[in-house]
């Protein structure tokens, strides 16, 4: 059989090139995954347009794109487990991980906004909320072993005058932020920038939430497809996809 050069070599000259990370290999292992869904007035206010329902508020449009989130995850893995926390002035509670993706989109379609325009956000409470109630991320006592599980965090924000702050313990944070098992991904929802709002602090803000070269950093401004869009790039595995470390985080005008 005649050879046409070494593994090496061959990469040594194709123009794409990969990152690779031993932890890559464990793409398969089973996710925690913690919903974070924005309550506050604006998600319910917003409309949003729809060729086939005209204008539905933004909470609806998330409950649709998260439905088929959550089921797409379990026809890939029965394995993954789903909680649902709630942002108010901080992060909540509401639902323990559960496998069942029924009842998972049951909680999620029982979610209601509240009436009131929180001032600011306590990301603080974010990270206390998650590990006072999820599973801590597992021990990394040989990181080429596969871990049972991972953590991640997907947060969805919608406010765009509402700057996220932080006050609270950082024992929580620290903890969870050296983990290689815990992930945090953020979806902002936004009008468009504009002298009037905080929409361009707001998302570098949020940008710093999780500043680790896997982090997803995603926004849109009321155009469907987009959302549904950034949502089939959330299905991914944290520990599947490449390093971003020259990924451009921008806001869409």
């Amino acid at each position: 059989m005649e050879r046409h050069g070494s593994v090496s070599s061959i990469l040594s000259h194709t123009s794409l090139q990969y990152e690779f990370n031993h932890l890559d290999i464990h793409a398969n292992c089973p996710e925690k995954i913690i919903l974070c869904i924005d309550l506050d007035a604006q998600v319910e206010a917003t409309p949003v347009k729809s060729k086939d329902r005209g204008g539905v508020s933004m909470l609806t449009v998330w409950k649709n794109a998260l439905e088929l989130f959550v089921w797409n995850k379990h026809h890939l893995s029965k394995d993954h487990e789903f909680a649902v926390v709630i942002l108010r002035d901080k992060a909540e509670w509401f639902c323990n991980f559960n496998s069942d993706p029924n009842e998972v989109v049951t909680v999620i379609n029982q979610l209601e906004a509240v009436d009131e325009k929180y001032d600011s956000f306590d990301t603080a409470s974010l990270y206390s909320i998650i590990h006072q109630n999820s599973c801590p991320p597992p021990p990394t006592d040989n990181p080429l072993l596969p871990p049972p599980y991972t953590v991640r965090a997907i947060m969805f924000y919608s406010r765009t005058n509402s700057m996220p702050i932080y006050q609270g313990d950082v024992v929580a944070h620290d903890q969870l932020m050296e983990s290689p098992y815990f992930f945090l991904d953020i979806l902002y929802s936004h009008e468009p920038p504009s002298p009037s709002n905080m929409c361009k602090g707001i998302f570098d803000i949020l940008a710093e939430l999780y500043p680790k070269p896997k982090a997803l950093v995603l926004d849109w401004s009321y155009n469907v497809s987009q959302l549904f869009n950034n949502f089939s790039k959330l299905l991914a595995h944290p520990m599947q996809r490449p390093f971003q470390p020259h990924m451009d985080h921008k806001l869409i005008h």
